[in-house]
């Protein structure tokens, strides 16, 4: 699934703007890229983080209107301000002029709760502060899977993932997937490694004795664990014979890290699932930063 545009009326800080996206890589910057963040998460029917931001910007007379490409054929998704629905708004998607039923809207937007969690990076650091929690933490990703397959009692386990985490697909690749995982380079200038215990738990080791890590260490840890959480769902849904549909939303990622990091190798790893990518961040100078990424799309809110 690729959202090619977004149209946007009176909404969050804009009263009509529209925007067209590439189907790789899609940075938003400035202090209005919250009101893009909250649109595309409406608009693609996400249930983590949609009513939690979109009462933010939904008011009378909003509109949001996204032309999506999905499955090989053109969608529109429309969404209005409504008082008398849920959380005020009223979603509905069409195929040319027909009007989806909500069995097909589902089938064209719907991930299990657990894959939806997984699209999203936001770290405790976040600029946008629009976020309803703090941080998700995949460190432990894979070892809350291990522990859940392990108890008597799968049946959260089961609905959270739709089914699919108690296949014996899910559990032979989560098996396979710790057993073969090898450290890998945090910084390399510094020795920090990213290791994966016995239990499945990812961990920053460091060959020089230290107490924690710097801010920008631990938002690269969180970075590279979110990439390999999302590699092994990859591995599963092709496995599966499934195609991963929905984008992914990174949030602010580059505005706590030192400017020396290179973000090329990170956003080319992220971009290497085949997955629509939204890059929100504060900093300015991101087109700078961003040179030596292929296709990509940078859009500066603060000019809008």
């Amino acid at each position: 699934m690729f959202v090619k545009k977004l149209t946007l009326e009176q909404f969050g800080r804009f009263e009509y703007k529209s925007f067209n996206f590439c189907d790789s890589l899609n940075v938003i910057a400035g202090e209005k890229a919250r009101a893009v963040f909250a649109a595309l998460c409406v608009a693609l029917c996400n249930r983590l983080l949609r009513f939690q931001v979109s009462p933010y910007c939904l008011m009378e007379g909003s509109r949001i209107r996204a032309e999506i490409e999905g499955d090989g054929a053109d969608y529109v998704s429309e969404s209005v301000y409504c008082a008398d629905a849920p959380e005020h708004c009223e979603t509905n998607a069409y195929c040319g002029a027909r009007k989806l039923t909500e069995e097909e809207r589902r089938a064209l937007f719907h991930v299990s709760m657990e894959e939806e969690e997984c699209s999203y990076f936001v770290n405790r650091y976040d600029y946008c502060r629009y976020v309803p929690f703090a941080e998700l933490d995949y460190s432990k990703k894979l070892a809350e899977y291990r522990k859940a397959l392990q108890e008597e009692n799968r049946q959260e386990f089961s609905e959270r993932t739709d089914g699919a985490g108690t296949t014996h697909t899910f559990r032979r690749e989560l098996k396979r997937f710790c057993d073969g995982f090898l450290p890998q380079q945090i910084r390399i200038e510094k020795q920090l490694l990213l290791t994966m215990d016995e239990d499945g738990a990812f961990s920053a080791k460091d060959t020089w004795s230290r107490m924690d890590l710097s801010a920008t260490e631990e938002v690269l840890k969180q970075y590279l664990c979110f990439l390999e959480v999302n590699r092994f769902w990859d591995d599963v849904h092709k496995l599966m014979g499934r195609s991963v549909k929905k984008p992914l939303f990174i949030s602010a990622l580059p505005d706590h890290i030192d400017y020396c990091v290179d973000l090329t190798q990170l956003l080319e790893e992220t971009l290497s699932f085949g997955r629509q990518v939204f890059l929100f961040t504060g900093d300015k100078r991101i087109g700078e930063r961003l040179q030596n990424v292929g296709e990509k799309q940078v859009i500066y809110c603060e000019q809008l």
